[in-house]
């Protein structure tokens, strides 16, 4: 049964979904694995950069249809929402993921793979989708009910260029953390991926166990060595800080720095503010702006911002703090990042300790060979998965072991 329903302002029917309903899926869903099971992979693979390519075009009929109501419910610009499906879907697009859903060998059963989104990045459930397909699993995608529209958007664009997958990939949201309304899901799932809070992922560990693939809050950093060009690392780590207004995995918190730290603050503030017009910040949320001036005062109390930044940024701009206490702290978001001397890059992992298990990427630039090597496997033992150069971090691409968690074997 559908009722009128309203997130952000976009008005939409919603399923009132129950136990039985939800039950029905998953059996439809099943049942739909074996048209994909026998789906010629060069279909499903023109399927796929089809719809990938229809969903990276802002003149396409998907694109126009859904991108003012998704900019809403994601609570970004027009422009940032651009460049943030650009991240996310470019990096799923041309020969890699092709090779994938071509190559890889089926798996054996037909259970289907449940997947719960978080609200924090538009098309996220692209990525857990596409290792489902190449494995022709049958696939759940549940959205976030503060963000209803990209997948069921996405999975009727793939499903109307193979109708084959139309029976085996279902987009539905409901308010999660019902037991009894998840129930059903839970017991027919082969696996269940989820992406959320860490007591979310615990909970759903605790009714399906044994099945969870997890991906909790991570956060990244960057590291810049004394043979970096100002210019481009600046351009490159602004990129990684803006992308998605801060709220991704791999968004950039704060950057260490073998070289002096004034020039480096202030390019990164310029390459801000440039990046504040380009991709201008969606609606700021309130408990952010306030941390955030919060953390200004703090800086000017303590002399922490360096007066060669010139005057601040306006808080939609972002915030540069010059910190030399190198301990690492979140960000309260909005684009604000730390900068931190590091004469000896080695020592990095020492003060990255009590985050294990909790970073996600590094991006790194001008650091000699021998210095390069060793930090990434330290940080490798504290979590980290993904090392690029500045500008790269927030563009993976489709062989990407999110976490350290191999995609096709979590789900074979």
């Amino acid at each position: 049964m559908g009722e009128d329903s309203e997130v952000a302002g976009v008005a939409h029917l919603a399923v009132r979904w129950t136990p039985s309903s939800l039950s029905a899926v998953a059996e439809a869903v099943e049942t739909g694995g074996d048209a994909l099971a026998r789906l010629d992979a060069r279909r499903l693979v023109n399927a796929w950069r089809d719809a990938v390519a229809a969903f990276r075009d802002r003149r396409s009929i998907e694109r126009r249809a859904l991108d003012d109501a998704l900019a809403r419910t994601t609570r970004l610009s027009a422009e940032g929402l651009a460049a943030g499906l650009e991240a996310v879907l470019g990096g799923l697009a041309g020969e890699e993921p092709a090779a994938i859903l071509a190559e890889t060998e089926p798996a054996h059963d037909r259970r289907p793979v449940v997947i719960f989104l978080a609200s924090n990045l538009p098309a996220l459930g692209v990525q857990p989708l596409l290792p489902a397909l190449a494995l022709r699993r049958p696939a759940i995608l549940k959205s976030p009910s503060a963000e209803p529209l990209f997948l069921p958007a996405f999975v009727a664009a793939l499903t109307a260029r193979e109708p084959a997958l139309g029976n085996a990939v279902a987009a539905v949201t409901w308010r999660g953390g019902d037991r009894d309304l998840e129930a059903p899901l839970l017991t027919a799932a082969h696996r269940v991926v989820a992406y959320g809070e860490s007591d979310t992922l615990a909970d759903l560990d605790r009714r399906a166990p044994g099945k969870l693939v997890g991906y909790g809050p991570k956060t990244s950093l960057a590291v810049v060595g004394p043979a970096s060009e100002l210019g481009p690392t600046a351009a490159g780590l602004a990129r990684d800080v803006a992308l998605f207004d801060q709220r991704g995995c791999l968004s950039i918190a704060a950057v260490y720095t073998t070289g002096p730290t004034a020039p480096l603050a202030a390019a990164l503030a310029a390459e801000l503010a440039v990046l504040a017009h380009r991709w201008p910040p969606g609606p700021p949320d309130p408990l952010a702006t306030a941390a955030v001036r919060q953390l200004r005062d703090l800086a000017d109390l303590e002399g922490l911002h360096r007066p060669d930044l010139g005057p601040d940024l306006p808080l939609a701009a972002g915030t540069v703090v010059v910190d030399p206490d190198p301990t690492f702290r979140t960000t309260p978001g909005l684009r604000t990042v730390r900068i931190h001397p590091l004469p000896d890059p080695t020592a990095l992992p020492a003060h990255l300790h009590s985050w294990r298990g909790r970073l996600q990427g590094c991006a790194l630039a001008g650091l000699p060979t021998h210095y390069d090597a060793h930090l990434r496997h330290a940080l490798a033992t504290l979590g980290v998965s993904r090392y690029a150069p500045p500008g790269e971090l927030q563009s993976p691409g489709a062989r990407w072991h999110n976490g350290g968690i191999d995609p096709l074997a979590a789900l074979a």
